[in-house]
């Protein structure tokens, strides 16, 4: 199999799936990444406390970008940092609270499609693959 097309299609489907996941955000005052990101808090929160940290691992950017990306949604009144101990946690305010299950909702439903007429051995396959991929980024 060509490897340079398979990796366009790959770098084509990544670059439809932010827009198409930016889309489930439209007709809010949220961004897809700023959706995302209150999702994450928002799940992680329930078990432990979340910092900046956190969030450069799971969105894989540079803490110039989360310290960014926390700044618009504490300007906007979506959280807040709360000092604990040496770092400051993430915090969520009743803004986001009161809108907490539309954005769960928003990002369940986004999930739900990409897979719609995917079978199970399909996605077992495709689980294999990617976590490949990723160990192959490591070298």
């Amino acid at each position: 199999m060509d490897e340079a097309k398979l990796m366009e299609k790959f770098d084509k489907l990544n670059r439809k799936m932010r827009r198409c996941f930016s889309g489930y955000f439209s007709g809010t005052s949220l961004t897809g990444i700023q959706g995302l990101t209150l999702h994450y808090i928002i799940v992680e929160s329930q078990y432990r406390d979340v910092f900046p940290m956190d969030l450069e691992e799971f969105l894989e950017i540079k803490g110039s970008s989360v310290n960014s990306l926390i700044n618009n949604l504490e300007k906007n009144g979506y959280l807040r940092r709360e000092r604990d101990g040496k770092y400051k946690k993430l915090i969520l305010t009743d803004k986001t609270y009161a809108i907490k299950d539309e954005i769960v909702s928003r990002v369940a439903a986004y999930m739900k499609d990409m897979f719609v007429g995917v079978s199970e051995e399909d996605l077992a396959a495709f689980d294999r693959v990617i976590t490949k991929m990723a160990q192959n980024t490591r070298q």
